[in-house]
């Protein structure tokens, strides 16, 4: 692929600085001339989607309270990297603390970006194999997670329910396009 101009960053202004994300607001040139003084862009934490089966094939799946759209949706287990982490030892946390599932093998399947016009951080998708339940789950204060259970695809088409999320759906349709519903 041959390799576009790249933009040239005039100016940078944090906007927001938190624990949780930070917004830059960027005075920016285009290759053709034009500059932008007002292009934001947004810095998060980059996270990490567990796909993880059973040794009888059945996906885990689980029921999860979103407060930015205030639902619970249908989601797999997921988390945030924290500095120095490796994509799958946060794959194995997730799953185990989220769950109370541990697979006995993990594969990184690809690393993908979420948003990149406006937004830095990334999304791994991780692959869980054989996962069986060992121990109840440890959730995180503002995690409201429930209705954990192992489906089949069947199982899950005729429930009716259907995943909303674009990560878990390119998750699931890089690993297991079977269960996009």
């Amino acid at each position: 692929m041959k390799q576009s101009e790249r933009w040239t960053r005039l100016n940078r202004n944090i906007t927001l600085d938190t624990k949780h994300m930070k917004v830059y607001q960027d005075s920016v040139k285009l290759p053709s001339g034009l500059v932008i003084k007002d292009y934001s862009v947004v810095s998060l934490p980059s996270g990490v989607v567990v796909v993880a089966t059973t040794p009888e094939g059945e996906l885990i799946v689980q029921s999860e309270y979103k407060y930015a759209i205030d639902q619970t949706i249908l989601n797999l287990p997921s988390g945030s990297v924290e500095l120095g982490e490796a994509p799958i030892e946060v794959a194995q946390r997730e799953l185990f603390e989220e769950t109370g599932y541990q697979a006995e093998y993990f594969e990184l399947i690809r690393t993908l970006y979420e948003y990149p016009s406006k937004a830095t951080h990334v999304i791994h998708i991780v692959r869980g194999v054989n996962a069986s339940k060992v121990r109840g789950t440890t959730h995180e204060s503002t995690e409201q997670i429930s209705n954990i259970r192992a489906v089949t695809a069947d199982e899950l088409r005729s429930s009716g329910e259907s995943f909303n999320a674009t990560y878990t759906i390119a998750a699931l349709s890089l690993t297991l396009p079977e269960f996009v519903t």
